[in-house]
Protein backbone atom coordinates (compact mmCIF):
# COMPACT_ATOMS: atom_id res chain seq x y z
CA UNK A 1 0.00 0.00 0.00
CA UNK A 2 1.16 3.59 -1.13
CA UNK A 3 -0.04 6.50 0.28
CA UNK A 4 -0.10 9.90 -2.38
CA UNK A 5 -0.90 13.58 -2.43
CA UNK A 6 -1.90 14.72 -5.64
CA UNK A 7 -2.16 18.30 -6.48
CA UNK A 8 -2.84 20.14 -9.65
CA UNK A 9 -5.33 21.94 -11.09
CA UNK A 10 -8.91 20.30 -10.02
CA UNK A 11 -9.33 18.16 -13.89
CA UNK A 12 -5.94 17.08 -13.70
CA UNK A 13 -6.31 16.00 -10.48
CA UNK A 14 -9.27 13.46 -11.30
CA UNK A 15 -7.48 12.96 -14.45
CA UNK A 16 -4.58 11.81 -13.12
CA UNK A 17 -6.86 9.39 -10.39
CA UNK A 18 -8.50 8.22 -13.05
CA UNK A 19 -5.26 7.23 -15.12
CA UNK A 20 -4.37 5.49 -12.11
CA UNK A 21 -7.82 2.95 -12.20
CA UNK A 22 -6.97 2.44 -15.46
CA UNK A 23 -3.49 1.52 -14.76
CA UNK A 24 -4.20 -0.96 -12.53
CA UNK A 25 -3.95 0.49 -9.24
CA UNK A 26 -6.69 -0.28 -6.65
CA UNK A 27 -8.20 2.58 -4.25
CA UNK A 28 -8.02 1.54 -0.75
CA UNK A 29 -8.89 5.14 0.24
CA UNK A 30 -10.05 8.43 -1.83
CA UNK A 31 -10.42 11.90 -0.06
CA UNK A 32 -12.34 14.44 -1.72
CA UNK A 33 -10.56 17.31 -3.12
CA UNK A 34 -8.93 20.30 -0.78
CA UNK A 35 -8.34 23.45 -1.79
CA UNK A 36 -5.02 24.78 -1.56
CA UNK A 37 -4.82 28.10 0.29
CA UNK A 38 -4.40 31.38 -2.21
CA UNK A 39 -4.46 29.21 -4.88
CA UNK A 40 -6.30 27.37 -7.72
CA UNK A 41 -4.90 23.89 -7.06
CA UNK A 42 -6.16 21.59 -5.13
CA UNK A 43 -5.16 18.28 -3.27
CA UNK A 44 -6.37 14.99 -3.11
CA UNK A 45 -4.84 12.04 -0.83
CA UNK A 46 -5.39 8.64 -2.15
CA UNK A 47 -3.94 5.04 -0.35
CA UNK A 48 -3.13 2.73 -3.88
CA UNK A 49 -2.06 -0.73 -4.10
CA UNK A 50 -1.83 -3.12 -8.03
CA UNK A 51 -4.47 -4.53 -8.29
CA UNK A 52 -2.47 -8.27 -8.02
CA UNK A 53 -0.89 -7.68 -4.94
CA UNK A 54 -4.56 -7.70 -3.65
CA UNK A 55 -4.83 -11.59 -3.86
CA UNK A 56 -1.71 -11.35 -2.10
CA UNK A 57 -1.97 -9.32 1.03
CA UNK A 58 -5.39 -11.93 1.59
Amino acid sequence: MVKVRIEDLPEDVEKFTEQLEKDGYEFLQKSENYPNRNSVYVRKYVEIRLKEQSNLDT
